[in-house]
């Protein structure tokens, strides 16, 4: 009989920037481990839906501990939509591919809780979570010995939780959700004073707002709230972000202490797809390519 302090079915996935396209890669268990997980996991899983208050999502709202983000009717991306407990036995192993590895954006954990509903449990993940051999030390009986393969470190925590029969997304921190499932299309746009005011922030140059403001489209005022709404304006200097860009290709200028919000569309593109972390370089040719999409980004 299944104990009731565990998840039913449970399997894990990585999500990886694969190619151009996010993708999902099966993380094969040991039983005795799969049955650890889904008893750690859902603990997490109440630790983050239990006692809490749901929200309509409201990008200018900072939720307290006991909240959380609430948007229905979500539609998880073409790679994700038809995944569940079951169909993720069909996903191409992980195995131990540098590369692959290398491209884990997400954790995503898939089963059932106690009413049988279906469930996503979302983990964020990056680089300083592999482990990697001769990076990390364990001990064995005295002696110290490191690992022959690399490895995966698991957070303690939920990043979002997707209740597939309700087609309900919880979630407390946009910036970090945003890293693998974009919540561009839920995003309320910057009106025109809103873009004004956020060019007119200490970290910006703006070469003209006024035509920034008033010829915007959607996709721009969309992406200018984001940036707002992260808070990463105020967070990092405009000296961090240059110095992040630089392995991206983006070009970024500077004026003293500030960032120069280029009035040349492309340029102004480029530089919001990489402030919301939008942009990412292929693993194996390097190129650069505009998230949850199928476009290369402009050169």
């Amino acid at each position: 009989m299944l104990e009731v302090d565990m998840l039913k079915q449970f399997q894990l996935a990585a999500i990886v920037k694969k190619g151009n396209n996010f993708g999902l890669f099966r993380i094969p268990l040991h039983q005795g481990l799969q049955n650890k997980l889904a008893h750690v996991w859902f603990s997490q899983y109440n630790s983050f839906s239990s006692n809490i208050r749901e929200i309509s999502f409201n990008p200018g709202y900072n939720p307290d501990g006991d909240e959380r983000f609430r948007i229905m009717n979500y539609c998880p991306p073409d790679w994700l939509r038809n995944v569940n407990c079951e169909t993720i036995r069909n996903c191409e192993v992980i195995g131990k591919d540098d590369v692959i590895i290398s491209s884990i954006t997400g954790i995503v954990g898939f089963a059932r809780n106690e009413q049988d509903n279906e469930l996503m449990l979302f983990q964020n993940f990056s680089r300083s979570h592999v482990i990697r051999p001769g990076h990390f030390l364990f001990l064995d009986n005295d002696t110290y010995k490191t690992t022959e393969r690399p490895g995966l470190t698991l957070g303690t925590s939920l990043s979002a939780v997707y209740f597939t029969d309700e087609r309900k997304l919880l979630f407390r921190n946009l910036s970090k959700v945003n890293s693998f499932l974009s919540l561009a299309d839920y995003y309320q746009e910057a009106s025109e004073e809103e873009i004004r005011e956020i060019l007119n922030h200490p970290i910006f140059a703006a070469e003209d707002p006024d035509a920034i403001a008033v010829g915007s489209n959607q996709w721009f005022r969309k992406r200018i709230a984001m940036v707002r709404d992260s808070g990463i304006l105020d967070r990092y200097s405009a000296q961090d972000i240059y110095r992040h860009s630089q392995d991206y290709d983006v070009e970024i200028r500077l004026e003293g202490n500030r960032l120069i919000f280029p009035k040349e569309r492309s340029e102004a593109k480029r530089l919001l797809q990489f402030l919301n972390e939008e942009i990412f370089r292929g693993a194996i040719t390097e190129t650069l390519y505009e998230t949850n999409s199928k476009k290369q980004a402009d050169s």
